[in-house]
């Protein structure tokens, strides 16, 4: 078997796997089904705790997360013959994860291991001191270390950024494209279950858009028949260029997990405008999920929509659609009949039915013979539109005064709900600096546009930001607040794909910039950003817009040693405010490999020579990410060996 291994090393190099699947833009894939053996249990019953496409915090699921009965140490086998084209630990993410290539050019990824095979484990920990680092990735000489099909290679476990005992299973393509295993045909999986539909929300996509008259995103909850599909009752109104976004999961026999749709087709007028297939995606391109997604809901309520049209910006091959891709355009009064249907890997469906009833566009706005200011005037940005609500403004002649550039526009309500009266204004016309409605002024913040693909940014007063090309999924029209030692820049529900630099120069010049960073407030908590300091200028980089604050942390880390004896060293290491950064075991001068759960804050030692027993001195440092520092210095003892229970 070597031997023939190391011959298909060599046709997989020389054709470097190109060519050997579909590309991604054909969405069609070849799926032999019984290539691969299932991973965990092979033969026997199982179920998942994850599927392909599923929707997480800032990334769709690459995989399946396979059960593992709740514990850890189950053998895992390779799915089919292949080398160890790469192996990592990693503090989150994967943990112990394990990269096999096949000779069909496919690559099966085995992540949260506990344990990896015992030659395996020997090269890694001898990298691990070598390196002198925990967090270690690495690519062996392709099939140095190869596997038979079937043959254990780890035990299961829950490492990394695991949430559970549990195997993190993938099948990627020779372009490393994320596929879905479900495909290959495990009969471990069995599923009768059809997907099911929760909320459905309509939103306005252009500045004409509305929903029920008015300028916002509307909620429907879907009602099930006993037929097994859903009904939303009452039409819906709407007129304009509309789009629809989806709260829905899969759901699988024998399980209470929820899962991600693999299909999703909409249909007006018995016509097909939208569908969704997560069949493949890139690898390279899995965060543009927060684009794929509402990202402003998902920020302020937790649940997840689906988009179901192609949003701006978007670089995903996941959709075919028609000239408006996806959206809806209601230019009549008639009713129109949609359908959705949704489905999973198996084929199993649901079905939504509704109806939009075009509503008269630019409808005649109420006429008032009192004269009353408004209670309070706010701003928002939706897309390219500025909303200016002024709650209770009543006038015969009602206006709003736009200053922008020096020069004054004044314009009349939009629309009113029941309680305001709302303006609408294209920003890529003109950005106003504030807006006079009745006796309220309100700052609008406005200070750029920002272009996605560009190197652009802003500089204002003791603040600035910089975009590179990959920042933007779209247009961005930047908003930024400097206020006492917080600077605010848009807000937690705009989504970026890539960082962005800020620098910002607080109102009080914290006395130990040396231990001060930035922090981002959000929902009452603070998470650490970083920063360095130039001067009185701090500057950091950042994937979440938001409010940031300067924050000083002078509190070192913590160590509780559990044991410190010559066989082993165990114990707990962690911070309450800005979180650990690095840690470092000695033992007389000689560097020890510390393995580290993150979860728990639980460190434990690992010998390179598990014969020989400690000697010395144990020093154990721990620095936090502002740069405090704790060091243990203590001896090593024997250990306490426990005297053995006489049976009775």
């Amino acid at each position: 078997m070597r031997t023939n291994f190391r011959a298909l090393v060599r046709f997989v190099l020389f054709f470097g796997f190109a060519g050997l699947v579909l590309p991604l833009a054909a969405q069609k894939q070849s799926y032999p089904k019984d290539y691969y053996q299932f991973p965990i249990r092979p033969g026997l019953p199982n179920s998942l705790a994850g599927g392909l496409g599923d929707l997480r915090t800032n990334h769709f699921h690459a995989g399946l997360d396979i059960r593992t009965e709740q514990r850890e140490g189950l053998p895992v086998y390779a799915a089919a013959e292949g080398y160890v084209y790469k192996v990592a630990v990693q503090r989150s993410g994967y943990g112990n994860v394990i990269y096999l290539r096949h000779p069909n050019g496919q690559t099966s990824v085995y992540g949260h291991l506990l344990k990896f095979s015992e030659q395996l484990a020997g090269y890694v920990r001898t990298e691990q001191y070598k390196k002198q680092s925990f967090e270690i990735d690495l690519f062996p000489e392709p099939g140095k270390y190869a596997f038979r099909k079937g043959e254990v290679i780890a035990l299961s476990g829950n490492t990394g950024g695991s949430a559970g005992p549990h195997l993190h299973f993938e099948i990627r393509d020779s372009k490393d494209n994320y596929l879905n295993p479900l495909y290959f045909g495990f009969k471990e999986i069995k599923d009768v279950t059809p997907p099911k539909f929760v909320n459905l929300a309509i939103r306005p996509l252009d500045i004409n858009g509305r929903v029920n008259g008015q300028f916002d995103r509307r909620v429907f909850a879907p009602v099930k028949l006993k037929d097994g599909s859903y009904r939303i009752a009452a039409p819906i109104s709407a007129t304009g260029i509309i789009g629809i976004d989806l709260v829905a999961h899969d759901q699988m026999t024998g399980t209470g997990f929820r899962y991600g749709l693999q299909c999703v087709e909409i249909k007006m007028d018995g016509r097909e405008v939208f569908s969704y297939n997560m069949e493949i995606f890139p690898n390279a391109s899995t965060r543009d999920y927060n684009n794929l997604i509402d990202y402003g809901t998902e920020q302020e309520t937790g649940q997840r929509y689906l988009r179901c049209y192609v949003p701006d910006g978007n670089k995903f091959n996941l959709y075919k659609t028609d000239l408006l891709k996806g959206k809806l355009n209601i230019t009549d009064t008639l009713l129109h009949e949609v359908k959705i249907r949704i489905s999973d890997s198996y084929e199993n469906f649901s079905e939504l039915l509704f109806q939009i009833k075009g509503e008269v566009a630019n409808p005649a706005l109420p006429v008032f013979e009192t004269e009353v200011n408004p209670e309070w005037v706010q701003t928002e940005i939706q897309g390219n539109t500025l909303l200016v609500r002024a709650r209770y403004y009543r006038s015969t002649i009602p206006f709003a005064t736009y200053y922008a550039e020096g020069k004054e526009i004044k314009k009349t309500p939009d629309l009113y709900d029941k309680e305001s009266a709302v303006f609408l204004t294209d920003l890529r016309e003109y950005m106003p600096d504030s807006v006079k409605i009745g006796n309220s002024v309100v700052r609008t913040y406005l200070r750029n546009q920002m272009l996605p693909s560009e190197v652009a940014g802003y500089k204002g007063e003791k603040w600035a930001v910089e975009f590179n090309e990959n920042s933007l999924f779209d247009t961005l029209f930047v908003t930024g607040q400097r206020s006492f030692n917080a600077l605010t820049i848009n807000n937690k529900g705009v989504a970026l794909k890539d960082y962005v630099s800020v620098s910002f120069t607080p109102e009080t010049i914290p006395v130990n910039k040396e231990r001060s960073k930035v922090f981002r407030y959000l929902d009452g908590d603070y998470r650490f950003v970083g920063g360095e300091w130039n001067g009185d200028e701090i500057k950091f980089q950042t994937r979440e817009l938001g409010t940031f604050l300067v924050r000083t942390d002078t509190v070192p880390p913590k160590i509780r040693l559990l044991e410190h004896s010559k066989t082993r060293i165990r114990g707990y290491i962690w911070d309450t405010f800005s979180g650990v950064d690095r840690y470092r075991a000695m033992v007389n001068g000689e560097w020890v490999l510390m393995n580290f759960d993150s979860k728990k804050g639980y460190i434990w030692s690992e010998k390179l020579d598990e014969s020989l027993p400690f000697e010395g001195e144990l020093m154990l440092e721990v620095t936090d990410r502002a740069g405090n520092s704790t060091i243990l210095q203590t001896q090593l003892v024997e250990p306490v060996v426990k005297p053995k229970k006489r049976k009775k």
